[in-house]
């Protein structure tokens, strides 16, 4: 089988040789690829994230009080990663046409995998590259500087990348972290740390000058030139993501500040003194049957068992302008403000916020926009997940990448692979998108 060679960040990958081939200044081109370096104002020898260079930071004060969001965002990740990483070598395909695997047995590749907790760390990964777009990879070398040793996955929101080398454009040299972004943090006071960033000018095929590189890993965006920027990031800029979180708090609000009266009940003001006169009376007594017979109405109106019942009021003749004055009245008040206020801008926000995220609503136990608030059936969700899996490879290609690095660095085998074991949901194997009992999860049993 003809082996791929792989081209990435000026490294040529040989699997056939178990080489890495470096561009150097001297090389067969005619010239070199043109490039430009952005214009950085800061006085920071990073680049900032963000205008206050805190945008990561930002990014999951917004996501950390918006439910939907989050899961929306666990939802990519959990199908991204499936079952989790399989190394394996491709063996061609069997006599149904499905695609053999066989898993890879190599000790020093399994304990590499075992050691480093390749498979939960990549979670991490996954998650810097759905919520952000951006991820680092710190990877530590042996002591003679030809093998990846150790592998750590870095958390997205402290790292910042340094500015690009003047002598060498659009090559950032240096990774910057620190827990501390807010608070302005130095190398001197140990609140800043800064990492070499992979170089291939500094690897001649053997051995790597450094004992250690960070690795960038992310999904491009045009126009950025230091971070990259999350297709769903639309929803913070457009503001419905801003609308979403407000929802719950104006109904909070609602909830605590208003006065919920449904019934306003009209009591002529001679009442009383006509129904207990004096001297019969006295003013305490007047005042005891007045609490007395409120009580009574009170009784009268509340809780469900007195739904439906008549209430009667008498009213006085005046002799004197030959008419009845007016009684007791009830005016049932009309709530203005509806419990369901506010609850079409939340859907049509939590439709936005699944739409820019591209989670099927059905998948996160939502009605699809606009229409009932049911969930979808079981073929429903079983198609929206098989959809969203299909719409993975990309991503996948792409967060993988790093495993194929560590593996050309590391001399393992040229013909080793990795890909993602996907979750089966189908009911039956007559119902699996393959038809066929060959599939990469049935090789890890």
């Amino acid at each position: 089988m003809k082996q791929k060679i792989i081209f990435e960040n000026g490294t040529a990958f040989l699997p056939g040789a178990k080489a890495l081939a470096t561009s150097y200044s001297k090389s067969d081109d005619a010239t070199i690829e043109q490039v430009v370096i952005p214009k950085d104002f800061s006085s920071s020898i990073w680049s900032p994230w963000g205008d206050d260079n805190l945008f990561p930071q930002n990014v999951l004060k917004d996501l950390e009080t918006n439910s939907i969001a989050l899961r929306a965002l666990e939802k990519r990740k959990t199908v991204h990663y499936g079952r989790g990483i399989l190394a394996y070598r491709d063996k061609g395909i069997d006599s149904l046409g499905a695609p053999v695997r066989e898993v890879v047995k190599d000790p020093e590749v399994v304990d590499f995998l075992k050691i480093n907790h390749l498979n939960f760390q990549w979670i991490d990964l996954i998650g810097s590259l759905e919520i952000f777009a951006n991820g680092w990879i710190e990877f530590i070398l042996n002591k003679n500087k030809d093998k990846i040793n150790k592998v750590f996955v870095k958390d997205p929101a402290y790292c910042r990348h340094g500015k690009m080398d003047s002598q060498k454009p659009t090559r950032i040299p240096f990774l910057f972290y620190s827990a501390q972004w807010d608070m302005n943090p130095t190398e001197s006071d140990g609140s800043l740390v800064k990492i070499p960033m992979y170089d291939p000018s500094r690897y001649d095929g053997v051995r790597y000058a450094d004992p250690q590189f960070a690795y960038p890993v992310y999904y491009r965006s045009f126009n950025k030139s230091y971070y990259h920027l999350s297709v769903w990031n639309g929803i913070r800029e457009s503001g419905w993501l801003k609308i979403a979180n407000k929802v719950p708090q104006l109904k909070q609000a609602i909830m605590r500040n208003q006065m919920t009266i449904k019934y306003h009940i009209e009591i002529p003001d001679d009442y009383f003194s006509s129904r207990y006169p004096s001297p019969d009376f006295t003013k305490e007594q007047r005042e005891s049957a007045r609490l007395k017979v409120l009580g009574e109405m009170n009784d009268f109106l509340s809780d469900v068992e007195n739904s439906g019942k008549a209430f009667v009021s008498f009213s006085f003749f005046n002799k004197f302008k030959g008419e009845y004055l007016g009684g007791w009245k009830i005016n049932v008040i009309d709530n203005k403000l509806k419990d369901d206020a506010y609850l079409p801008d939340s859907q049509a926000a939590n439709s936005e916020i699944l739409f820019a995220i591209g989670v099927d609503p059905c998948l996160v136990g939502s009605g699809l926009p606009g229409g009932n608030l049911g969930s979808g059936s079981g073929s429903d969700k079983r198609e929206a997940f098989w959809q969203l899996n299909a719409e993975m490879g990309i991503y996948r290609q792409i967060s993988l990448e790093p495993l194929y690095f560590i593996r050309d660095f590391n001399k393992w085998s040229p013909d080793i692979d990795f890909d993602y074991v996907t979750v089966d949901t189908s009911q039956t194997m007559q119902d699996h998108p393959t038809k066929i009992d060959k599939r990469i999860d049935k090789n890890i049993a």
